[in-house]
């Protein structure tokens, strides 16, 4: 089935963080193609979180106006409070608002194993992708909410559902922060007329690239532009949900949650788990999505008393 062509982004003020290259290129790319103008976020960083220059964020600034669109970069760094709050000034003078925030900015860190962690690798990478997405957030909610309009796109991974390769875990434990935190406020913020969304993207980057075998499958499989065109929608006005997330590649988008089981109850002692631990575990049939926090602390509480609290 055909559809018109998306008109809500005409216009729009959108930030798209870590925009020199890779996925977010393609982000600035295709908002700037729809109409946004866009503020071009790259500081120019190593993928352990140096910083650099903003010549990788004017790049990209100097192909959307070579395509007629408007666009100017920014080199701040989003894990300063001072610095994200001047890329939103820079944003406000040079457009009036901001209506969209990308946050896509993020870093691999340096490996290291769980029982020799780089403590400042780790702490780099949760700098730059749980604290850089809320401070990024916070900075643009009350210009939403006062007019009453945002769409936020955060950046989780495929990689909180477990590599298994040991290390650090720096990197996927930073993305389900971000998991958490897209869930949190998209049920929030949905009042003040804002929709908070998140991605699991899979693309081929300099990131994906760190790896021979992620290398060969994201080269081969998940094309960086295609993971574009579903962040654009989330983008978009016509968006229809807060508060989830999508896993985005290939040209498909699915969305992806967390699930509970009925569980099993009523023990007093270890061995009585152990012995039924084909009923702690559960069977996928007998899956369960709760559709918030209190709704699994209700499913908790029916399925371990008996008692149905759901709308109590």
């Amino acid at each position: 089935m055909t559809s018109s062509r998306l008109t809500s982004l005409q216009d729009k003020v959108a930030i798209v963080t870590g925009a020199g290259g890779g996925l977010g290129r393609e982000y600035a790319l295709i908002l700037a193609s729809y109409g946004a103008k866009v503020i071009v976020n790259d500081y120019g960083g190593s993928l352990d979180g140096k910083k650099g220059t903003i010549s990788r964020a004017q790049g990209v600034v100097d192909e959307i106006v070579a395509a007629g669109g408007k666009a100017v970069s920014d080199g701040h760094d989003v894990s300063s409070k001072e610095e994200v709050q001047a890329m939103v000034d820079g944003a406000i003078k040079a457009y009036g608002t901001v209506h969209i925030l990308v946050n896509n900015a993020g870093t691999a860190g340096q490996f290291s194993a769980h029982d020799n962690v780089n403590i400042d690798s780790f702490r780099r990478t949760w700098e730059i992708a749980a604290l850089g997405t809320i401070l990024t957030i916070s900075t643009v909610y009350p210009i939403m909410e006062k007019q009453n309009y945002g769409r936020i796109i955060n950046t989780s991974s495929d990689s909180i559902y477990g590599y298994g390769g040991g290390g650090d875990t720096g990197y996927a434990s930073s993305k389900g922060a971000v998991f958490a935190t897209t869930k949190d406020l998209g049920r929030f913020s949905e009042k003040h007329g804002i929709k908070i969304n998140g991605v699991l993207p899979s693309a081929a980057s300099r990131m994906s690239d760190l790896s021979p075998i992620i290398k060969r499958i994201t080269r081969t499989y998940f094309e960086t532009s295609k993971v574009a065109a579903f962040v654009a929608a989330l983008a978009s006005e016509e968006c229809p949900v807060s508060g989830e997330l999508f896993s985005v590649g290939g040209g498909r988008a699915a969305r992806t949650t967390l699930a509970t089981f009925p569980g099993h109850s009523n023990e007093t002692a270890p061995e009585g788990y152990l012995a039924n631990f084909d009923k702690v575990m559960g069977n996928v049939k007998d899956a369960y999505v709760p559709s918030g926090c209190l709704d699994q602390v209700s499913y908790a509480i029916k399925h371990a008393t008996g008692e149905d609290k759901k709308h109590t």
